[in-house]
């Protein structure tokens, strides 16, 4: 009894470990040499410039057990913003956030866009 209570304490303990955090999607078509700085981030429902074309999308949010503190706002678009500038965007549009409520979830679950320029 007491060793199959401890493989099951166990495998909480990695559970729980390995959903702690923010889940995040990446989808590109085509990756691009890194981008340093800041990017500009166009908020959902603004026009959007013409000289820019669509390299992927990101889907950041919770992943289960995620920590008060880890699923602010400002922790999604750091992830955002990151990983965006990993595959070269030069622009992020903010497709959808969804603020977090007390019913369902306690985190934010942002989509967005990520653009580069046109040469």
């Amino acid at each position: 009894m007491k060793k199959l209570f401890c493989i099951l304490s166990l495998f909480v303990i990695l559970f729980t470990l390995n959903s702690c955090g923010l889940k995040k999607q990446v989808s590109v078509r085509q990756y691009y040499p890194p981008t340093e700085g800041d990017i500009p981030i166009i908020q959902t429902n603004q026009p959007l410039p013409q000289n820019i074309f669509r390299i992927g999308s990101i889907v950041v949010g919770e992943s289960g057990l995620t920590p008060d503190g880890k699923c602010t706002y400002e922790a999604c678009m750091q992830v955002i913003e990151k990983e965006g500038r990993k595959v070269g965007a030069q622009l992020i549009y903010l497709v959808k956030v969804r603020e977090p409520d007390l019913l369902f979830s306690t985190c934010y679950n942002i989509t967005a866009e990520l653009y580069r320029y046109k040469e």
